[in-house]
């Protein structure tokens, strides 16, 4: 398990990033279908 460490750590950050990326794509789309939406 110790080699796979930086593996690990990639997949991690990735999917961290990707949950990041999914989570503002989503906000930004629901502003724009929705106009009521408005970032405070």
């Amino acid at each position: 398990i110790d080699r796979d460490f930086p593996v690990v750590m990639g997949v991690l950050m990735l999917s961290a990033f990707l949950m990041l990326l999914g989570n503002i794509i989503s906000d930004v789309l629901m502003a724009l279908v929705d106009p009521r939406v408005r970032f405070d």
